[in-house]
């Protein structure tokens, strides 16, 4: 039988596609082939039978090792697997295994040995700072719908990172947070003692609630990680919560809402009006804070109904992919939040009302929160030198809000409906056709609790509603 040539250059060439696959042996090398494909890609095997393995009659299996794509340009390079390879390249390869199958080694045992040990050494020099800034880039939520963007900026005041202003799409570490412990160290050292040994810090420091929410960012990153192979097994998959919650009960008094709005009065903008905001329109805190102008329809254009009828009233549409329940938001907008709201600075940038910037919405809240409540307990104190308040957060203004409707005597379906509630009365297919449905009395509610607002801190007496929460005595 006459030996088989190695294929030349010219001979590779003219090898042409065909509907199916088929293989040229090239005689440089024993056990070598081309593959030529449908597409007209060509590539290198190498077939041989296994020194360790066994076929169903006890024969030794025929295997095949993939050398790698065709190449008719040398490359200075040392020939690899995986790597494109000219004829050259290819029976020297082809030639080495062979030398392993004579000596009893299973050339593709080594190849995926290689393979494995690749993967090992590129997770262990995967920083966890790389892989957190990664997560930051492409995590598309339990839906696949994408983040809000004030749920990434939450998950990177976890991680410990923050946005840079001056780089779009770029993160800087904060020296707080997970990675103020963990900077620096490849994803793949992380292990459950870290997590326990964070959490307990965290919890020890009175900041039981930060320990719970750090917990859930961390199972939801490291799933992530899971999912896209970058580590076999999330450290954290078995640890529970670390601290006891209560669901929070804190609303404002009337004494307490009339100084927040004096102190925010004399604060201005941003941050101040950012408070009175939030007591007008009872708005979760970033849906305010992140509020772009083209949301906003100070004017009132006429808009149809689902009965067919017009509206003309001012009205702060809020788009389902920036409400936390994904669903759009219709605020009707009283004469007071029309007026503050005309009176927020332009400036320049991406149309945001609350920025200083005028690229990013404003930040920096905990430390003008803390401001802002030393100005407030000044404000109470005016009146009573003993004067002492509970702590409270701006999410609280929303809860005020929300129970401060109830006691106007609005209804839970209409409270509900003005706080975008996802659960409660609304249930259901009514919640399709709460979007229009609630408008008029949606704007009631709000014309009048504005007015309360306003009859508070003017000293006037509140006609034609109840008060909502009387100040302790």
């Amino acid at each position: 039988m006459a030996k088989t040539r190695a294929l030349s250059n010219l001979a590779i060439e003219q090898l042409k596609p065909r509907a199916v696959r088929y293989e040229k042996s090239d005689g440089g090398a024993a056990g070598l082939f081309l593959v030529v494909h449908p597409s007209g890609i060509k590539s290198w095997v190498f077939r041989f039978r296994s020194p360790v393995e066994r076929d169903e009659v006890g024969q030794r299996a025929p295997k095949k090792l993939t050398l790698g794509p065709l190449a008719l340009t040398p490359s200075p390079a040392q020939p690899q697997i995986g790597h494109p390879l000219t004829p050259s390249q290819a029976r020297m390869l082809a030639t080495a295994a062979a030398e392993d199958v004579r000596r009893g080694i299973d050339p593709t045992h080594v190849r995926r040995q290689e393979k494995a040990e690749a993967k090992r050494e590129a997770v262990r020099d995967n920083t966890i700072d790389a892989a957190m800034i990664e997560f930051l880039k492409r995590y598309k939520g339990r839906k696949r719908q994408g983040l809000r963007e004030s749920t990434r900026l939450l998950t990177a005041h976890y991680f410990g990172l923050k946005a840079d202003p001056e780089k779009p799409g770029e993160w800087g570490t904060t020296g707080n947070g997970v990675l103020g412990k963990w900077s620096g160290r490849p994803l793949a050292s992380i292990t459950k003692h870290d997590a326990i040994v964070l959490l307990d810090a965290l919890v020890d420091s009175g900041r039981g609630v930060t320990a719970n929410r750090t917990l859930t960012t961390l199972k939801t990153f490291f799933d992530w990680c899971v999912d896209r192979d970058m580590r076999e097994a999330s450290p954290v998959a078995s640890l529970d919560a670390v601290a006891r919650e209560t669901e929070r009960e804190r609303k404002l008094t009337a004494a307490e809402l009339v100084a927040a709005w004096k102190v925010a009065d004399r604060e201005g903008y941003p941050f101040g009006c950012l408070v009175q905001g939030l007591i007008l329109l009872g708005q979760r805190r970033d849906e305010l804070r992140e509020l772009p102008r083209t949301e906003l329809d100070l004017h009132g254009t006429s808009i149809v109904l689902d009965d067919g009828s017009r509206w003309n009233e001012p009205l702060w549409t809020i788009p389902k992919e920036r409400t936390k329940n994904g669903r759009e938001h219709l605020v009707p907008l009283s004469p007071q939040a029309v007026a503050l709201l005309k009176s927020l600075p332009t400036i320049k940038g991406k149309g945001l009302l609350f920025t200083t910037t005028g690229e990013t919405p404003i930040s920096g809240l905990s430390k003008a929160k803390k401001r802002f409540d030393e100005a407030m307990l000044a404000e109470l104190r005016k009146s009573d030198a003993n004067a002492q308040f509970e702590p409270w957060t701006l999410h609280d203004l929303r809860r005020t809000f929300y129970s401060g409707l109830q006691a106007l005597g609005f209804s839970i379906e209409i409270a509900e409906a003005c706080v975008n509630h996802s659960s409660g009365a609304i249930r259901g297919v009514a919640r399709v056709y709460a979007r229009h449905k609630y408008l008029r009395e949606k704007t009631q509610a709000f014309t009048a609790w504005a007015r309360y607002v306003d009859d508070l801190v003017n000293s006037r007496p509140a006609s034609n509603v109840f008060p909502f929460q009387r100040e302790q005595a």
